[in-house]
């Protein structure tokens, strides 16, 4: 029995997608390998997913960019700004760089980590309680958000506002808030959001952060073979079975916004081109890890490579961007 710890809930698309995986590994061992769940933080928190698989308290964890810069700082390539809104590209990226980019590699190595596959996660959406029409229309707003987001907003003069996901709801409802972000179209039927955002915008941001599901490297070498082979042999198409698993829970999302004449929109390619020239985090990044000894350049330098490699072989559509088609 492996034990997976997550912070998502039960019925979360990224749940689902290592519910998923997990049935096939099952399948593959003649049921000798099974997955218990531990949802929601309940055996360990978030913010200790990545040490608890290495300390034997979880076997298996979701660990999200967020929450790994200290332990997997190159990992937190990922939540960069104005890279990608093309989830697909991203999670295949992170594989990628994981299988051929020294630098990337060496931190899974060096905390004994194994990257199994990466979860679903989609680009940043605005929900607001008033309209936008581009990012000089944030100005002096209070928004939910976190991470590098929240860097992002505070050029446009924007107020960020960090709180968790839960408290969004309410928040907005009682206008502590101006609206939220740092969060995707698939996660808002979680948070009750989809049938109480008036606006919805696409700020162009794109995929802002990410989550892999990781495991002990001795634990997995410590199996036999065969099971060995039907871990990857599942992680191998967990991919796919992610982009399902958000695409169901983002066209619940659209569906709702629909249903309560919620405004759809996006900001114009120019407003983001400007707004990306804004601002300097990439570089930021590069220099602060290059100060720890980091090739970050090669790792920014590959995952951009990539991104374009990818998206050039893909026409995966983020949930958000299939809303926006169907409210034309």
């Amino acid at each position: 029995m492996l034990h997976y710890s997550t912070y998502s809930s039960a019925n979360s698309d990224q749940s689902k997608t290592v519910q998923r995986w997990a049935e096939e590994i099952e399948r593959l061992t003649d049921g000798k390998v099974q997955v218990e769940f531990h949802y929601s933080q309940s055996l360990i928190g978030a913010d200790s997913a990545l040490q608890a698989t290495l300390d034997g308290r979880t076997d298996l964890a979701q660990v999200g960019s967020m929450y790994a810069a200290s332990d997997l700082p190159m990992y937190t390539v990922t939540e960069l700004p104005f890279e990608t809104q093309n989830p697909k590209a991203q999670m295949t990226a992170i594989e990628r760089l994981y299988n051929e980019n020294t630098t990337f590699r060496e931190d899974f190595d060096r905390q004994g980590a194994k990257l199994l596959f990466p979860l679903p996660l989609g680009a940043v959406v605005l929900g607001l309680n008033e309209p936008a029409d581009s990012p000089a229309d944030l100005r002096g707003r209070s928004i939910r958000s976190g991470g590098l987001t929240s860097e992002v907003l505070l050029t446009a003069n924007v107020n960020p506002v960090a709180m968790t996901a839960n408290d969004i709801y309410e928040s907005m409802e009682r206008g502590i808030i101006d609206g939220y972000s740092a969060i995707a179209a698939a996660n808002l039927p979680a948070f009750s959001l989809s049938e109480a955002t008036p606006y919805l915008v696409n700020p162009g941001i794109g995929t802002f952060a990410s989550s892999i599901v990781i495991m002990n490297v001795e634990l997995f070498e410590s199996m036999p073979q065969a099971y060995q082979e039907a871990i990857e042999q599942a992680s191998a198409q967990s991919i796919d079975v992610g982009l399902k698993e958000m695409d169901a829970a983002g066209e619940v999302a659209c569906n709702d916004l629909l249903a309560s004449n919620a405004v759809l929109s996006e900001f114009a390619d120019a407003d983001i081109e400007r707004w990306s020239e804004q601002v300097d985090i990439a570089s930021n990044w590069i220099d602060r890890y290059a100060r720890r000894s980091y090739d970050a350049q090669s790792v920014l330098e590959d995952y951009r490579r990539i991104i374009d490699e990818e998206e050039r072989e893909t026409s995966y559509a983020d949930p958000l961007l299939s809303c926006l088609e169907r409210a034309r």
